[in-house]
Order: C-alpha cells, then structure tokens, then sequence
C-alpha cells in the first residue's frame, strides 16, 4: 500500500461556517417569498377594486335592462368572494413566511449570541443577530404587536361586505318585481352559492394557524 492509503481525509468544509451559510440563504429565500407574497397581495387588491368599479359601473349604465342587471346582482358577490379567496391565500403565504422568519430569528440569535451580553441603548438586544421579526412582534418600545391588522380586516370587509350588501340587493329586487323564472333561479342560485362560500371564507379564517382570531401573524413577544 502506499503512503497515500494512510492518510486520513480532511473534512470538505467547516460545519460551523457551512451551517451559517445554509442559514442565511434559508433567511434571504423567505425574505424574498416575503416580499414576493406583499407584492401579489396588492396586485390582487387592486385587481379587486378594479372588479368592482367595472361591476357597478356596468350595473348603473344597465339598470333599466332586467335581466342584465339581475345577472349582474347574481353573479358579481361569486367573483368577489373568489377575489377574496385568491387575496387570502396571499396574506397566508405572507403569515406563514413572517412567523418562519421569527422562528429563524430566534435560532440564528441562540447560535450567535455571546457569553456577556452587553447594553445596546435601544430596544433591539445588543446581543442578538437579527431583529426585525421579534421587534415587530412586541420586542420594542412599545410593547405592541405592529402588524397591520386593520388592512386585513377593511380588505375583508370591503370584498365580503360589497358581496353580501350586492346579493341582499339581487335577493331583495328579485322579491319585488318577480322577474321570470329563469331570473329567479340565476338569484337565488347565486345568493345560495355566495352564502356557502362565505361561511366557508370564515371557516378558513378562523381556522388558519397564523391568522386565527384576527391576528395577521401571532401575538406579540415580551422579554
């Protein structure tokens, strides 16, 4: 055998440094997605907001035309619902993205953090590494949890609400002025089918781990 054989073979790479490497890439990727959610988020809304200026606006110009503006009525909370849906599904990417970053944060500053901790003059920890979550979350000088709760809430109830107050308009014109039968069937249709998505919208809220209870990403963090 040759000297070579005996040689025992160096490690490739430093674990320690290579674990820090992971990590920060795993940071910089949900950071991104982050950001990417946020973006799609306000792309929907404002797709959104568009839908309904396009509805309504149609619905005013043809309201002496029955059976447009019933289908109109009828079918415009279904869309708005589905806008929701598709807006939602973003603020969950968002939710789950920030509370991954937080628990993230958390490691990292564990990894990191010195044997003497020292003063930092503010509320972020001199010894921590990253900051953004946790303060965002309570660990300031506030005490409070700074993520915009009311957007989520006014956004929630400009779709749904517009949904719900269009189909009791569709529900209620329909009684009065009895329009065929067709007509009727397309109303209460769509008011059968808003309502079940509604219920099944508020469902998903109140279900959702991050989102649950009307708080967009969790409680606030103290110590």
């Amino acid at each position: 055998m040759g000297p070579w054989k005996s040689r025992r073979p160096e490690p490739f790479v430093d674990r320690a440094q290579a674990r820090l490497a992971f990590l920060l890439g795993e940071y910089n990727a949900i950071r991104a997605e982050l950001v990417a959610a946020v973006s799609t988020q306000q792309t929907v809304m404002t797709y959104g907001l568009a839908a309904i200026a396009v509805i309504y606006s149609g619905l005013l110009a043809s309201w002496s035309n029955v059976p447009v503006r019933t289908g109109i009525l009828a079918l415009s909370p279904v869309l708005l619902v589905f806008v929701w849906f598709v807006w939602f599904g973003e603020v969950q990417r968002l939710g789950r993205a920030r509370w991954f970053l937080w628990e993230l944060e958390r490691k990292v500053n564990a990894l990191l953090r010195p044997t003497d901790d020292v003063p930092s003059g503010s509320a972020l920890p001199a010894s921590d590494v990253l900051h953004w979550e946790s303060w965002v979350r309570g660990r300031n000088e506030w005490r409070l949890n700074l993520h915009s709760r009311p957007a989520y809430h006014l956004a929630t109830g400009l779709l749904c609400g517009t949904g719900l107050g269009t189909t009791a308009l569709s529900v209620g014109l329909s009684l009065v002025s009895r329009p065929p039968v067709e007509l009727r069937v397309l109303v209460f249709g769509g008011a059968a089918v808003f309502l079940a998505l509604l219920w099944y919208a508020w469902f998903v809220f109140r279900r959702n781990p991050f989102i649950g209870d009307g708080r967009p990403v969790g409680g606030p963090v103290t110590g």
